[in-house]
C-alpha cells in the first residue's frame, strides 16, 4: 500500500556515495523523500540514510544491480510503495575504461545496461507518476558525452547516448514532464582522487579554465536547481569548470 507523505518523492540511482549521495541529501534539503539505489556498498548506503535523516528527512535505499531489468523493476517498485515520484535522478553510471582494441562484448552491453538502458526503463516504468505530478527527470551524463571521451567508446558513447535520450523523453513527455542533463567534467570523489596527482595537476593547468574540480554538493546543487526550472526542457548544462566551451 502506498504512504501518502505531504513531502514530495525523489528517485536517485546510485545514490550509496559520491555525486549520488550528494543528490540524495540536496533532494533531501529541499524537502524530497528519496529512494535511492546501491550495488553493494551497505555501509555507504546506510551512512547516506543517516545523513539524510540527519537532515529531517526520509531515505529509502534499494539494494539494486541495474546491469539486470530486474533490479530496474525492484527499484520502480520500490518508489510506488512509497508514493508518486516527481523527480527521477539517474545518476548510476559504470566508467570502465578500454581501448577499442581491448573492449570486449561483454564490457560494452553492460556499460550500455547500466549507462542507457536503465534510465530509459525507469522512465518508462516511472511515467504514468511523473506525469501526474508534472514532474522531472535529470540525467547524468559526462562532458565526454558531449565532446567525446577519452575513457573509450563503450563510455563515450552510452554517455552520448543518454544525451540523445534526455532530448527524446523531453520531446514525448511534454507538456507532462520535463527532462535534462547535465555533463559534469572531474568531480572530487572517490575515482578523481585516486589519480596521481601528478595527472590531477596536468588536468587542472592545461584544460580547466576556472581552475578547480568540482564537488559532489556542487554538481548536485545545480542539477536539482535545473531540474526545478519550469521554462527548461531538452538542455544539457556542461558542469566541466570550462573544458568545453
Amino acid at each position: 500500500m502506498k504512504r501518502h507523505h505531504a513531502r514530495p518523492l525523489a528517485v536517485v540511482t546510485g545514490g550509496s556515495r559520491g555525486i549520488g549521495r550528494a543528490f540524495v541529501l540536496e533532494a533531501t534539503r529541499r524537502g524530497y523523500d528519496v529512494v535511492f539505489t546501491y550495488r553493494s556498498r551497505e555501509a555507504d548506503a546506510a551512512r547516506t540514510v543517516e545523513l539524510a535523516a540527519a537532515l529531517g528527512g526520509e531515505a529509502e535505499s534499494v539494494r539494486a544491480d541495474l546491469e539486470d531489468f530486474e533490479g530496474v523493476q525492484a527499484v520502480a517498485s520500490a518508489a510506488r510503495a512509497r508514493g508518486h515520484a516527481s523527480l527521477l535522478v539517474n545518476n548510476a553510471g559504470i566508467g570502465e575504461e578500454f581501448t577499442l582494441e581491448a573492449l570486449t562484448r561483454d564490457a560494452w552491453e553492460r556499460s550500455v545496461a547500466i549507462n542507457l538502458t536503465a534510465p530509459t526503463f525507469l522512465a518508462k516504468e516511472l511515467k504514468g507518476d511523473l506525469v501526474s505530478q508534472r514532474g522531472a527527470i535529470l540525467n547524468v551524463s559526462s562532458d565526454g558525452g558531449v565532446a567525446g571521451s577519452l575513457h573509450g567508446a563503450a563510455y563515450g558513447a552510452t554517455k552520448a547516448g543518454l544525451i540523445g535520450l534526455t532530448k527524446t523523453l523531453a520531446r514525448e513527455l511534454a507538456p507532462d514532464v520535463r527532462c535534462n542533463a547535465i555533463a559534469p567534467g572531474p568531480v572530487a570523489t572517490e575515482m578523481w582522487l585516486a589519480i596521481d596527482p601528478a595527472v590531477q595537476e596536468r588536468v587542472m593547468e592545461r584544460e580547466m579554465p576556472l581552475k578547480r574540480i568540482a564537488q559532489p554538493e556542487d554538481i548536485a546543487r545545480a542539477g536539482l536547481d535545473i531540474s526545478s526550472w519550469p521554462d527548461a526542457s531538452g538542455i544539457v548544462v556542461l558542469l566541466d569548470g570550462g573544458r568545453i566551451m
